[in-house]
């Protein structure tokens, strides 16, 4: 009988570890916890804008959302018969503004812009973002102390997605510059990869008009062309050869260097006091946004 019931009990713990093992290798859908956002850029009322929504994530759960807009103004200066134009991101987001961005008074349900947005977060919370509907013009219908055009829901699911895979975002909106910053963590907590990118103003439109580039920086590669004036290349082959010859790099090449740095030696606050030889650029917002994106992360970056 001894013999018996030891058996069983050997049997019991066999299973018990067994479904132990299974649920220790079951993967989170969200593998680790920080503050995840995604943004999207546009033009508005011919100035630069950028709508982000960010995620949060504890203990493998969605516990919060934040949406906010920074919007930038067109300032003209000059003469009226010689005007001149600046664009800038504006100081304060939408939700900074609180009621001085003024959308209480026009509104057709007297709510204010943040207000609104308090409520879109609370309904994702409680719904999921899939559930938001919109109406013939675009404005969200179906959540109650909102009714402004939805901008964000597409943005909240980038947000998870960003999420799911461990990708933090952080974005620093500076002149008609935004800057950015992508970290991606294993389910270890460990540097899976890290860059640095900038988006800018496009060059050789009307003076008057603010259009964003298609492409960033590390996307432009070489073809920013950073050195270019200098070189005397007439194509890229040329420049890149000139590049090679003088010991220059080009903006991708110096934002990787600070980039390969912080994943060999960690990131520290004090991270800009060292930055890597061969980096000749301005990096007062690379690290201020690499900050920002480590902030994000938290205790997720082992």
């Amino acid at each position: 009988r001894n013999l018996i019931e030891m058996k069983k009990l050997i049997a019991f713990f066999f299973i018990a570890f067994l479904a132990i093992g299974l649920f220790a290798c079951e993967e989170r859908e969200y593998p680790v916890d920080g503050e995840f956002l995604a943004y999207e850029v546009s033009v508005s009322r011919n100035a630069p804008q950028v709508v982000f929504v960010t995620v949060t994530i504890e203990k493998g759960k969605v516990v919060a959302y934040n949406i906010d807009t920074r919007q930038g103004t067109r300032t003209i200066g000059g003469t009226e018969l010689e005007p001149t134009y600046t664009f800038s991101f504006n100081a304060q987001t939408k939700k900074e503004l609180g009621d001085a961005y003024g959308m209480k008074a026009a509104s057709p349900i007297g709510k204010e812009w943040y207000e609104q947005a308090a409520a879109i977060e609370a309904f994702w919370l409680e719904n999921g973002v899939d559930a938001v509907t919109v109406n013939e013009d675009g404005d969200i219908d179906n959540v109650t102390g909102a009714s402004i055009t939805d901008s964000y829901s597409s943005v909240a699911k980038k947000a998870l997605e960003n999420a799911k895979a461990g990708k933090f975002v952080a974005i620093l909106a500076d002149g008609t510059n935004l800057y950015s910053a992508e970290l991606v963590l294993n389910a270890k907590g460990e540097i899976v990869s890290l860059m640095l990118d900038t988006l800018q103003k496009k060059r050789g439109t009307a003076a008057d008009v603010f259009e964003w580039n298609a492409q960033t920086k590390q996307e432009l590669g070489y073809a920013y062309h950073m050195h270019y004036a200098t070189s005397g290349a007439t194509n890229d082959t040329e420049y890149q050869a000139w590049l090679t010859a003088n010991n220059k790099l080009e903006w991708f090449e110096q934002a990787n260097l600070i980039t390969d740095d912080i994943i060999a030696n960690g990131w520290s606050t004090t991270a800009a006091e060292n930055v890597p030889a061969g980096v000749t650029v301005s990096t007062e917002e690379y690290y201020e946004v690499l900050s920002l994106v480590f902030g994000f992360a938290g205790d997720s970056v082992k």
